[in-house]
This record gives C-alpha cells, structure tokens and sequence, in this order.
C-alpha cells in the first residue's frame, strides 16, 4: 500500500471488502426469505428483533475502527511485533465491550421491545431471536474487529474468503435450523425464528474461530502471541480512545436512519413503503462506497505509518476524486430506468413506485458528493483522528439532514420531499467541511507503538 500507483492500488484493496459486504447483503436476502415462510408473525419478530439490534451491532462495529488504524499505521512502519501486540489488545478491549453490550441488551430487551411497540403475540418471538443473537454478540464484534486488522494489514482477499464462507454457511443452516428435517420427511419441525438467529450466531463463531487461527499461526501478516494477550493498559486507553468515537459514529447513524425512516412513516404507508423501495439500490452501492472509504483508511494510516504524508495527502486526494466521479457515473446510469428498477421491488403498487422514483431523483444525480465525504471521513480515521471523522458525520446527519427532513417534511407543502431531499442535503453542506479540515485541520497523527521486542 506505501508503493505503486495509487489509483490501482485503491481498487485493489476496495474490491475485496466490497465483495464480502455484498456477500454480507445478499444473506440478509435470503434470510428474509427463509423467515418468510413462517408467516407474518415470523416476519414481524425479526423486524423487530433486527432493528434493535443493528444498533448494537453498528456500536460494535465501530470499535473495530481503533485496531484497523493502529494497525495499518504499525504494518506500515514495518512494526511487526507491535502490530500483533495491538491486534491481540484489541480484541481483548472488544471482547470485554462485547460481554458488557450482550449483559445489557439481554436484560433490557424486554423493555426495547415494548419501546417500539412490539404486539403480544409477536413479542415471544422477537425476545427468542433477540435472546440467542445477544448470545453471539461477542464473537460476532469479535470476528468484525478480525476483519478489520486484516483488511488494515493488507489481507483483504483471506478476510473476503473467511466472510464469504461465513456467509455460505449461514444460507447453508438456514433452512435446517428453521424448519427441521420435516421438509425432507423426518419428524424434527426445526426451530422457527430462533433456528434463523442461531444459523448467524453459529456462522459468526465458526469465521472467528478461523480467523484467530489464522493469525496466531504464523501465517498471517498479524502473528498473535500467548504473551500479546496479557492486558496492557497504556493501549488499551489509546484503543478506547479511537473505539469511542468510531462507535458513536456508527451507532449515531444507525439511530438517525431509523428516526428518517419514522419519519416517513408520518407521511403514509406509501411514503414508508416507498423509503423501503427507495434505498435498497442505495443499499447495493452502499457495500462498494464504505469499501472505498475502508480502503483509504488503511492506504493512509499505513503511508502515515512508514512516514510517507505526501503519499498519505495524495491518496486522499485520488480516493475523493474517484469517489466523486465513479458514483456520479453509477448515480446518472440509474436515472433513464428508475422507473424500472424500482418496479422490480414494488411489481403492480404504482404509487408507491411514483413515490420511489421521485426519492431517486433527489438522491441519484448525487451520490457521486455523498461518497465523496465517506472518503474522506475513511481518511480522518486512517491518520488516527476519528473524533473528526465522527464530528463531520454526525453534524451532517443531525446538524444538517435531519433538521432539513424535519423542516420541509413537517412545516411545509411538500411533505415526504423533506425526506428524500435530505440524504443531499446533508452531503452537500458536508463536502465543504471535509474539505476544510483536510487543507487547514490537524488531522494526521502518527501512533505507531515503540516495542522494546523489536530491538
């Protein structure tokens, strides 16, 4: 990542995360259709059960963040013994997080539960899948944390295989956990919901088993050792410190979807219907924008890492542009048939279709600026400053998009629009932040760790 041309070098290291993303999405269709032989009431339990927890998950994933930039900053600066040093603190740091997020969600699920008005005959349902995911918890923050480190240290291909598997393996239990062997002619009914939350948890540990293997067996640029595991606490506090902000942002905007997604609601069911049509493309480019934005991250905190600033400016630099351009192409391409895509998700429901084609006129035109602030926020976290990364994040979403989706959507004429108009709204009024802090903020710093074992 510190050689070589950098625009190939970014789609070298992007493509594979994206994949795995990707890989990661058309699950979460399958295992829509699995549970969608079960009923409504099936349906609804995951709904639910989901929602909740996606916003743990998106705290979790946020953790992952202070590993993948105190790696790739030590890989970079050929700081082998300390970067193994820091991945194994990491996962300590996570997995303690892990256990203190499984406690609480477990114990206030059914409260969460009654919060957003889940009915009772739902309700059993949701509290059994929400009980066995909050189990998994740990080692699925876990496995994410992995999957960082090793996208960070350059192992992008080994971690997209062990995600894809994971992926495999969960579609592959999915329909014997939920229905049994009575398909098949044998007298077990299977596990309903709670086989569906099962099959994941149970795919999550396999591919963190895997990858822990992997990189306490020497083979893996990350070599973990017994010794690395013993608590440090000056890195645990260094970690902590770039995890908080990282979780805050995740979960921040997870939070926010929800509330723009409540929003709409206000408006009609087919407003609501026509969110839900409405970003699942945006969902499909999503997994290739934030590999991009992941991609840089490492690219960066690694240039920062051997020392080389120029090179870390210039990739962030070359990721905006290509950002910016390559989804403006993807965003313009969607225009002339609209209509049809979203006619794919919502076959014979014309107003919603309407409703949906109006959300992609405000959205697709700019796609090409909303990536272009995700690159740089991959940027902010690449050279060790999350706390901007979160600031510029969270100031576009509630200081700019939600305000504007409130305004426009509760106080004027022009309804749902509010809504739709926001997601550019915000980006618009975010791209100039970016670019401010990038030319005249302190954004680069250097933590790569000082390891006695290597002298």
């Amino acid at each position: 990542m510190t050689e070589g041309p950098l625009p190939g070098v970014l789609l070298r290291v992007a493509w594979p995360i994206a994949f795995a993303s990707l890989a990661q999405s058309v699950h979460q269709i399958v295992n829509a259709w699995f549970v969608g032989r079960l009923g409504a009431e099936s349906i609804a339990a995951v709904a639910a059960g989901s929602a909740l927890f996606s916003v743990l998950l998106s705290f979790g994933s946020g953790l992952s963040i202070a590993g993948a930039v105190l790696i790739a900053q030590n890989v970079g600066a050929g700081k082998t013994e300390a970067s193994g040093h820091v991945a194994a603190q990491t996962l300590l740091m996570v997995l303690g997080v892990g256990l203190c997020f499984a406690g609480c969600g477990f114990l206030l699920a059914p409260w969460t539960l009654r919060l957003i008005g889940v009915e009772e005959q739902v309700f059993d349902l949701s509290w059994q899948y929400l009980t066995i995911t909050y189990l998994g918890i740990t080692p699925m923050f876990a496995f994410l944390a992995c999957q960082a480190m090793l996208q960070s240290a350059g192992e992008v291909r080994f971690a997209m295989k062990v995600s894809v598997a994971a992926v495999l393996l969960n579609i592959a239990l999915d329909p014997l956990l939920i229905f049994g062997t009575a398909p098949v002619g044998g007298n077990w009914q299977g596990w309903g919901v709670a086989g569906a939350a099962m099959a994941t948890v149970t795919a999550r540990i396999c591919a963190f088993a895997v990858v822990l293997h992997h990189m306490m067996s020497g083979q893996s640029a990350l070599h973990l050792k017994r010794r690395d595991f013993i608590p440090d606490g000056k890195h645990l506090r260094l970690a902590l410190s770039l995890a908080i902000p990282g979780s805050l942002e995740q979960g921040g905007r997870t939070f926010g979807s929800l509330l723009l997604m409540s929003l709409a609601a206000t408006f009609g069911t087919v407003s609501l219907a026509a969110y839900g049509v409405g970003v699942l493309p945006l969902f499909f480019w999503f997994s290739p924008m934030v590999a991009l934005s992941i991609a840089t991250s490492a690219i960066v905190g690694q240039n920062i890492g051997a020392g080389k600033m120029e090179r870390a400016e210039q990739a962030a630099r070359v990721s905006g542009w290509l950002s910016f351009i390559g989804f403006t192409v993807i965003g313009m391409l969607h225009l002339p048939f609209i209509r049809e895509i979203y006619a794919l998700f919502a076959p014979g429901e014309t107003a919603v279709i309407d409703e949906a084609v109006r959300f992609g006129w405000a959205l697709y035109p700019f796609m090409g600026i909303m990536a272009f602030t995700h690159a740089f926020r991959g940027v902010f976290r690449g050279a060790g400053s999350p706390k901007q990364s979160m600031t510029i994040a969270l100031v576009m979403q509630y200081g700019f998009q939600l305000p504007f989706a409130w305004g426009i959507g509760l106080f004027t004429d022009y309804g749902a629009l509010g809504v739709w108009w926001s997601y550019t709204f915000g980006s618009l009024l975010g791209t100039p932040i970016c670019l401010f802090w990038f030319l005249k903020g302190p954004w680069r710093r250097r933590l790569v760790l000082v390891d006695s074992r290597e002298s």
